[in-house]
């Protein structure tokens, strides 16, 4: 730094100290605050007044909720008859129950038996226990 350096530092800090507002007095803080009070109150007064109980909250809701959940409830029927019309018939339990005689009575290879654990259509279809669907 030059020694002109300095004298524009005290210069510009003592333009800033100019600018700067003095700290305010404990009067000037509580004016302000007797000026925020009085102009909240009006916004705050309907939310001292009372409380809001729970159902308060939901009868405010009901216009937006109630429709909502008509729709929810004929979504969610419709969902649930398309997906009953949807799914397969459920088997017949005669296919397990035969392959479960065949490795019992020890009549079915092992690779059989692993095949049908690990995939029992395509495994009832090999053995012929089912039928072609075609």
């Amino acid at each position: 730094m030059r020694r002109n350096d300095w004298i524009r530092d005290r210069e510009l800090a003592r333009a800033l100290r100019r600018l700067d507002p003095p700290t305010p007095t404990p009067a000037q803080l509580a004016s302000l605050a007797r000026r925020i009070v009085a102009r909240a109150t009006p916004l705050l007064d309907p939310r001292r007044r009372a409380a809001s109980s729970w159902w308060e909250y939901a009868a405010a809701w009901a216009g937006t909720l109630l429709p909502l959940g008509v729709a929810a409830a004929f979504v969610a029927s419709v969902c649930l008859a398309w997906s009953s019309t949807a799914r397969p018939l459920a088997r017949p339990h005669a296919n397990e129950r035969a392959a479960l005689l065949r490795a019992l009575t020890n009549n079915a290879p092992s690779r059989e038996l692993i095949d049908f654990a690990l995939d029992a259509r395509a495994a009832e279809h090999a053995a012929g226990l089912v039928g072609d669907a075609r």
